[in-house]
C-alpha cells in the first residue's frame, strides 16, 4: 500500500507531535522540521504529497508558502497553513499565496484528521489507474525513489506483459482491458500491507516488496498467467500458439501469444544511487526473459565470472527452391547482403543438406501443388531434426493454404510472386 509523505514545519514541538500521531494513523509517513533550510532540502529531494506549515516558522507564513510553490512547480504538493490567528485577512493571504487549506490551531483533532484525509483521498483518486486501481507511473516512481534512500533491503519487481499491444489490435479494446484487470487482480492477491504496486507503463507493473517474498511472488505470477492464458484467445490461436496480424504497412505474419516476464532486483546497502539506475538494471534482467516462449522470471543475484566461448553470429540462410532461376537470384542477393548461404533445388537431397548446414533461417518453397514436397520437408524438420529450436522458416508458395502452413511451424507465409527486397527485409528481421 502506498504511504503518502507528509512534512510538518513548525517550532511548536508539542503540537507537531500531536499532529504527527493523527496523520500517521492515516497510513502516512510523517516528518517534523523546525529549521526551514532542512525542510526545503527535504522537499526538493523527497517531493512530499502534503506540507503542513505553521505560522511559528522563522518567516512570514504567506511569503514562505509562495517560496514553496515556486520550488514545487513540477509536482504540486498540497499545502496546508496552520495559524493561531483566525483573522480573515491572514486566511486570505495564505490562500492567495498558494495554500490549499487554512486551519486554526484550536481545530478539533477529529476535524483535523478528517481534513487531512480528504486531501490524501483526493490525491490518491487522481493518481490511480481507473482500469486496474493501481497507482500511476509518477507516484510509483516517487515511492521507489524514497525506498532506495532508506537503506533497507527490499525487492523491486518489473512485471511485463509482452505481446499485449498486438493483442489489443487483434482482439479489441474490451479484451485488452480484461487482460489488464485480470493481471492486476493476480498481482493484488500477492500483496501484503507494506508492499507497493503501480503502473510503470500501460503494459508494465512495478512492485516493491520484501526480498524474501520476491521469488515466491514471481513464481506465482508466471504460473497463474500461463494457466489463465487460454481464456483470452480463440480456440485456433491458442491451439497453434500464435495470432495472425497484418496492417497497411505490415504483411500478414505470426505473432506469439502473450507471456508474463518478471525481473527482480534487490535494493539496500547503497546498491543504487537513484531510481534510474535501478530501472536500468531491471530492464537488463528483463531481457534475459526474451527468448523464453512461456512466462518466466529472472532474479539478479551475485555474479560469477569466468571465460565464455565466443558465440558465432546468426547469419546462415538456406534456400530450398526448385525453380533454378529464382534459386540463383535468391542465393546471389543474400550473399551480397553478407549472409552465409546454402542453396538447394532438390527435395530428395534437402534433409541431408539441411542437417549438415544447420541454418538460422530457411526459405522453403511449397513445391508441386499436388505433391506438396515443401509440406513434407517441413514435417521432416519438425519431427526428425527438431534440435534447432531457434530456426526461423519462411514458407513461399503460390497455393493459398496459409493456416495449415503456419500451424505446421512456419514463421512467415510469403505468397508468390514476392519482391526480393521484401524477402531480404524479413530475413534481416527474423535474424
Amino acid at each position: 500500500m502506498y504511504s503518502p509523505e507528509v512534512l510538518i514545519l513548525t517550532k511548536r514541538k508539542e503540537l507537531a507531535i500531536k499532529h504527527k500521531k493523527l496523520v500517521e494513523a492515516l497510513n502516512c509517513d510523517v516528518k517534523i522540521f523546525s529549521r526551514l533550510d532542512e525542510a526545503i532540502f527535504e522537499i526538493k529531494n523527497t517531493e512530499p504529497e502534503i506540507i503542513i506549515v505553521s505560522d511559528t516558522i522563522d518567516d512570514v507564513l504567506s511569503e514562505f508558502i509562495k517560496k514553496i510553490r515556486v520550488l514545487t512547480y513540477n509536482f504540486r504538493p498540497v499545502i496546508i497553513a496552520i495559524s493561531k490567528s483566525d483573522a480573515m485577512e491572514d486566511k486570505l493571504n495564505a490562500l492567495e499565496a498558494g495554500a490549499d487549506d487554512f486551519l486554526d490551531e484550536s481545530i478539533h483533532s477529529r476535524e483535523f484528521q478528517a481534513r487531512i484525509n480528504a486531501h490524501i483521498r483526493r490525491f490518491l483518486e487522481n493518481s490511480i489507474n481507473p482500469l486496474t486501481n493501481f497507482i500511476e507511473n509518477k507516484v510509483i516512481m516517487k515511492a521507489l525513489k524514497r525506498r532506495l534512500k532508506d537503506d533497507i533491503s527490499r525487492a523491486v519487481m518489473l512485471v511485463n506483459i509482452s505481446g499485449l499491444d498486438f493483442y489489443k489490435e487483434i482482439y479489441g479494446e474490451i479484451a485488452y482491458e480484461k487482460v489488464l484487470q485480470t493481471v492486476a487482480a493476480i498481482i493484488n492477491s500477492t500483496l501484503q500491507r507494506d508492499d507497493i504496486a503501480g503502473h510503470y507503463s500501460n503494459n508494465e507493473f512495478l512492485l516493491v516488496t520484501r526480498f524474501l517474498r520476491a521469488e515466491q511472488i514471481a513464481k506465482f505470477l508466471t504460473f497463474a498467467f500461463d494457466n489463465i492464458l487460454e481464456r483470452f484467445y480463440s480456440e485456433f490461436d491458442f491451439k497453434n500458439n500464435f495470432m495472425l496480424y497484418s496492417s497497411e504497412t505490415i504483411e500478414e505474419k505470426k505473432i506469439p501469444l502473450m507471456k508474463l516476464s518478471v525481473a527482480v532486483i534487490e535494493t539496500g546497502a547503497d546498491k543504487f544511487q537513484n531510481e534510474k539506475q535501478a530501472l536500468s538494471v531491471l530492464f537488463n534482467v528483463l531481457k534475459l526473459c526474451k527468448n523464453s516462449k512461456n512466462s518466466c522470471y529472472m532474479i539478479d543475484r551475485p555474479k560469477l565470472y569466468g571465460e565464455i566461448s565466443k558465440v558465432e553470429p546468426k547469419n546462415r540462410v538456406m534456400i530450398m527452391e526448385a525453380d533454378k532461376a529464382l534459386n540463383c537470384l535468391l542465393e546471389v542477393s543474400l550473399k551480397m547482403e553478407g549472409y552465409n548461404v546454402k542453396a538447394c533445388d532438390d527435395y530428395q537431397n534437402f534433409m541431408g543438406e539441411y542437417e549438415k548446414f544447420e541454418p538460422d533461417v530457411l526459405i522453403l518453397d511449397y513445391g508441386n501443388e499436388y505433391k506438396k514436397q515443401g509440406f513434407s520437408a517441413l514435417l521432416d524438420i519438425k519431427e526428425k531434426a527438431p534440435k534447432n529450436k531457434a530456426l526461423k522458416i519462411i514458407f513461399s508458395t503460390t497455393v493459398q493454404d496459409k493456416k495449415n502452413i503456419l500451424s505446421m511451424g512456419a514463421d512467415l507465409y510469403l505468397p508468390k510472386p514476392y519482391d526480393i527486397t521484401t524477402l531480404l527485409n524479413w530475413v534481416k528481421r527474423l535474424l
